[in-house]
């Protein structure tokens, strides 16, 4: 990072700060808040742009990680390029790469490769032992070595195995991070079940076997006395039953994916395989109810479930695809095209940012003079394309490839290093 960076006349956007959204100039100096104020005078790279707002580095709770074994999806750096590009200074990975991040050695590998760079990599292990499933992995042996959770992401969590996490890493402090889905509900569904699907031919999946998987994971965490972090709800009565434990007082958190508070279940009707996501894209009314959590609180956190997939696993038939699409670069335009009407933008901004740390047990990051940089400045008027020469995953599986955007991370600082876009 050079010496000096002036970022000219943003909008400071942190709840419970003293010039929280006030237009300011911040002088960054060896990767140190040097000076806020007006009219700052230095010999600096300047940062100019439309409309600025200065917010603390994004967090994100959900990143699918491809590296080791699938790096020709994406690799481990190209990961951090895209989430620094977003505005990210800090990814939460789920563990199933090839193999599975389920010992030190796979902790060790991620922590080595990704130490040198701006975007701190929060890396989960599997919960389960990879030949015996209903028997933990090595969480204790994970943790001493920098695992900060422990998920098996997408795949099963029986309530037996939950409980042993639970009461296992208590004494350790790790998080337990679970997608609640029964998958003898779910059958393999592709789709949600609703009037838009069921006369697609595609097989759907209820939202029942979210919200029951998620009924019983609260009582089981209420047996344990346990927090638990329910990660991509999708559904409408997932989050009145979040609602409900979090008034009992149970330490429950939970997030949201960016594709779930923008899109429903009408976009699969066009068969476009980018929109076969996992959670599946569900009804309005299951979006109104996330956006409604997110805005009261119930949602902690809005997450990325930024997930890379190569072509040959995505332009097929849709039954056939893979799930998952590219999120990351598009968190910012889909906030100010979707949601800026219905979530105010400081509320959408703690969810990136104070949220995912607090569920993380990570320090929050203080926009004062003297503090580390840990900073993501946003031009929210600036318009770009993502395509070939701005994406930064090795992937493209998007809907949104080719298309103009507005509103774009323009620089992000962590670690005393800056990534410019």
């Amino acid at each position: 990072m050079p010496k000096s960076y002036l970022i000219r006349q943003a909008t400071i956007l942190q709840k419970g700060h003293s010039l929280h959204e006030k237009k300011v100039d911040v002088l960054l100096t060896n990767g140190f808040i040097e000076q806020i104020g007006q009219n700052l005078k230095a010999d600096a790279i300047e940062i100019r742009g439309k409309n600025l707002w200065l917010t603390a580095g994004w967090v994100d709770m959900r990143c699918h990680l491809s590296d080791p074994g699938n790096e020709h999806k994406d690799s481990l750096i190209n990961m951090l390029d895209t989430a620094a590009s977003g505005g990210f200074t800090g990814i939460l990975t789920l563990p199933h790469s090839v193999p599975e991040i389920s010992d030190k050695s796979g902790v060790n590998y991620l922590r080595r490769a990704s130490n040198d760079h701006l975007v701190d990599l929060h890396i989960s292990g599997v919960l389960s032992d990879v030949k015996q499933p209903e028997n933990l992995a090595e969480l204790y042996d994970m943790h001493l070595a920098g695992a900060v959770a422990f998920t098996n992401g997408d795949q099963s969590v029986s309530n037996g195995l939950l409980k042993k996490a639970l009461l296992y890493t208590k004494s350790f402090g790790a998080r337990v991070v679970t997608h609640p889905s029964d998958k003898s509900i779910e059958q393999g569904g592709c789709v949600n079940e609703s009037e838009n699907t069921i006369h697609t031919g595609l097989k759907t999946s209820p939202a029942l076997a979210e919200y029951v998987s998620v009924r019983e994971q609260i009582e089981v965490a209420r047996y344990c006395g346990a927090a638990v972090h329910f990660s991509c709800i999708s559904a409408a009565e997932s989050v009145q039953l979040i609602h409900q434990a979090k008034k009992e007082g149970l330490p429950i958190t939970c997030d949201v994916s960016i594709f779930n508070l923008c899109f429903t279940d009408e976009e699969v009707l066009g068969f476009d395989e980018n929109f076969k996501l996992y959670p599946p894209l569900r009804s309005e009314k299951d979006k109104k109810a996330l956006i409604d959590g997110v805005n009261d609180g119930t949602i902690d956190a809005i997450c990325s479930n930024h997930h890379p997939q190569n072509i040959e696993s995505k332009q097929v038939e849709f039954d056939y695809a893979d799930t998952g699409a590219l999120s990351l670069q598009l968190m910012l335009p889909w906030y100010i095209k979707y949601l800026g009407a219905t979530m105010q933008k400081t509320t959408f901004i703690a969810a990136v940012t104070s949220g995912p740390r607090s569920i993380l047990g990570l320090s929050q990051v203080s926009l004062q003079e003297k503090s580390a940089a840990n900073l993501t400045v946003i031009d929210i008027d600036e318009v770009w394309t993502l395509d070939k020469n701005t994406n930064q995953s090795a992937s493209k599986n998007t809907h949104e490839w080719g298309l103009v955007q507005k509103g774009r991370v323009v620089a992000t600082f962590n670690k005393n290093n800056v990534k410019l876009t």
